[in-house]
């Protein structure tokens, strides 16, 4: 499962703060364990997703898996598709 998360206080103002992309899976949808290092996606050094990344959204097509999110502001200056790469 991918979700966005953020920081309790001062995340509007905070960029260190603001929301993030996690990751989190199940055996049985009852016990998650949380891994957003697994998740693979950061926020970028700069430019329109180096302050948050939010709303993620997962679908398949032609057998590759994707992932779109929301960058800086909810996605005010753009939003980005990422694929999963399998290592």
């Amino acid at each position: 499962m991918y979700f966005c998360f953020r920081e309790a206080t001062d995340f509007r103002t905070n960029p260190a703060r603001g929301y993030r992309i996690g990751y989190a899976f199940s055996k049985d949808l009852v016990n998650w364990n949380r891994d957003d290092e697994k998740g693979g996606l950061q926020i970028s050094p700069d430019g329109w997703d180096s302050e948050m990344n939010c709303y993620p959204h997962i679908f398949s097509c032609n057998d590759k898996i994707y992932l779109l999110y929301n960058g800086n502001q909810f996605g005010k200056y753009g939003f980005g598709i990422a694929e999963l790469v399998e290592t």
